[in-house]
């Protein structure tokens, strides 16, 4: 049960489980963990433990991952779909034995068919290397059939064959190139008896339960294998340039979101004049080529202007992963997109059963609010204010830290009057950490703690100091200078937390773990610095006393 226990509210798990408040620590989410941790829990039902909270646990971690499916490969953590390459060290490969095992043939199919394209270059890399990656290859390509597994072994059975040793032995092989590996001289000689197992089909891993999804053709076979072939790490940028535009069209309308984004970078690098063939794509009943030419709208970004109108009816498509597309091509579009802004702000209220994580709102907080990319990162001219709180006041309760973090930029483009109804809401993003995205999440908070500071908030003084003991540990020793800044700013008003403030440096020079002691030291210096200047100061600015603005 300590599995079980130490999940997420969202689903996940992280390089340790979570801690006394619920959240994971660290980088926060982490799917190579997390998906074997499920498979565990799986098996574990199958054999005979039953138990609510284990099924509630496989319900919430399969929901997450779900999400997925025809998207690209799963990441890291609670991150975008990976796209690079058709898989991202083994986790489709352990996504598509955990949906096999649950007899859910749409995503176990999904997840095989990325594995059955990821050999070669792609799959010989991976994060801290790619051990996983060859981990779980046969045991996912294996499940599309006898077929795919025979085209994916032509193609990469050498790297088998060569890896094997005068003693029949495997050493884990690393990346091709001299990188840091941490699984540099792993006996890998299970992983690869796994994969020649794949025909005895004894164990779940190794295709025990193998007729869920369809089962490919030979030539089937050969086209998903071919969708990973030719590309390289070096020439990622060029490995399409000999296709013409004919060819690069059909993959527009590729089943894999890989091949799509690819062929839409190629094109846009071909810097088509006439839009009007891409546009009757867009607007068409096929959902991949609809897909592929919002990522060529999304490369084109400003070149895509006449888009618009066709991007804004795709607002409305029934498919969620569509609606999200067409709304980042908007934003990638740029300035021509304005008009689109009173549909997208509309939009942070919709659910629905398909979308149980507010992905949608996710996404629309990085097409409308991004600093760098949002269409209304940089300016709030020309918007309903009424409408952009409701907004606003919706995405500070999104479950994802990032999305919940670029809506900072709204505290520093309206005024601070015009904030003031959602306050409340403001507040209670400083005070509860969102449960996911936890490596971003502290962005709003510390945007909320200059906004009540800057304004001089009576609240924000006591916020900002409780902030600085339970803030997120990693950065930690940077972000408290700029903490410290704000309690500074309170000058004589901060002479009654001085005790809190002692006790915190007790925290940190004795009792704080997780974190390197010096830099634990460190930030209780600069404490005892503030301290001080606290002590002389005799400035004592007018505060806003929260319960007469909000």
């Amino acid at each position: 049960m300590e599995i079980v226990e130490g999940q997420s509210p969202v689903g996940s798990w992280g390089h340790k489980f979570v801690d006394p408040n619920g959240r994971l620590r660290g980088y926060g989410m982490m799917n190579a963990p997390g998906v074997p941790l499920t498979i565990s829990l799986v098996l574990a039902r199958k054999a005979g433990v039953h138990n609510s909270q284990i099924d509630t646990a496989i319900d919430k971690s399969c929901k997450l991952l779900r999400f997925y499916v025809g998207k690209g490969a799963i990441p890291y953590g609670d991150h975008h779909p990976w796209t690079q390459t058709h898989d991202d060290n083994g986790k489709n490969g352990m996504a598509a034995v955990l949906y096999n095992l649950l007899n859910d043939a749409e995503a176990a199919e999904y997840f095989s068919r990325m594995s059955v394209a990821t050999h070669s270059d792609e799959r010989e890399m991976g994060h801290t290397g790619n051990f996983f990656n060859i981990q779980w290859a046969m045991s996912s390509v294996a499940l599309s059939g006898p077929q795919a597994s025979g085209a994916w072994m032509r193609e990469y059975a050498w790297y088998y064959d060569l890896a094997r040793r005068w003693d029949g032995g495997f050493i884990h092989q690393g990346a091709p190139k001299d990188q840091k590996d941490a699984y540099r001289n792993w006996d890998t000689t299970g992983v690869m008896a796994l994969a020649y197992a794949q025909s005895k089909r004894q164990i779940y891993l190794s295709g025990k339960k193998s007729q869920v999804i369809p089962q490919m053709s030979s030539s089937e076979a050969e086209c998903v294998v071919a969708l990973g072939r030719g590309w390289t790490k070096k020439n990622k940028d060029k490995f399409l340039s000999e296709r013409s535009d004919k060819a690069l069209v059909l993959s527009l309308r590729s089943w894999s979101p890989v091949m799509r984004i690819r062929a839409a970078s190629e094109l846009a690098k071909r810097n088509p004049k006439d839009l009007r063939p891409y546009l009757e794509l867009l607007d068409s009943s096929d959902l991949y080529a609809s897909l592929g030419v919002c990522e060529l709208m999304i490369h084109l970004r400003g070149r895509a202007q006449i888009a618009v109108p066709y991007l804004i009816r795709l607002l409305d498509h029934p498919d969620l992963w569509l609606r999200i597309k067409a709304a980042d091509a908007l934003a990638a579009i740029g300035q021509a997109s304005i008009k689109a802004v009173p549909k997208m702000l509309k939009m942070f209220a919709e659910t629905s059963p398909e979308d149980p994580r507010g992905m949608l709102q996710r996404y629309l907080c990085f097409a409308l609010f991004s600093r760098r990319t949002g269409l209304l990162g940089k300016s709030l001219k020309g918007v309903d204010k009424k409408e952009l709180l409701k907004a606003v006041q919706l995405g500070l309760k999104n479950d994802d830290g990032r999305a919940r973090s670029n809506l900072g930029s709204v505290y520093e483009n309206i005024e601070f009057e015009e904030l003031k109804p959602i306050l409340p809401a403001i507040i209670e993003a400083i005070e509860t950490p969102a449960p996911s995205g936890i490596m971003f999440a502290d962005g709003i908070r510390t945007a909320g703690l200059k906004l009540l500071c800057t304004h001089k908030v009576d609240v924000g003084l006591g916020l900002t100091v409780d902030y600085i003991k339970n803030q997120k540990k990693h950065g930690s020793q940077k972000r408290i200078k700029e903490l410290i800044k704000y309690v500074d700013s309170y000058g004589a008003h901060a002479k009654k937390y001085i005790a809190n403030l002692q006790d915190i440096i007790e925290y940190f020079e004795n009792e704080e773990e997780g974190f390197p002691k010096h830099l634990s030291k460190q930030k209780a210096q600069d404490l005892k610095d503030l301290i001080e200047r606290i002590k002389k100061s005799n400035d004592s600015p007018s505060l806003k006393s929260l319960k007469t603005i909000a």
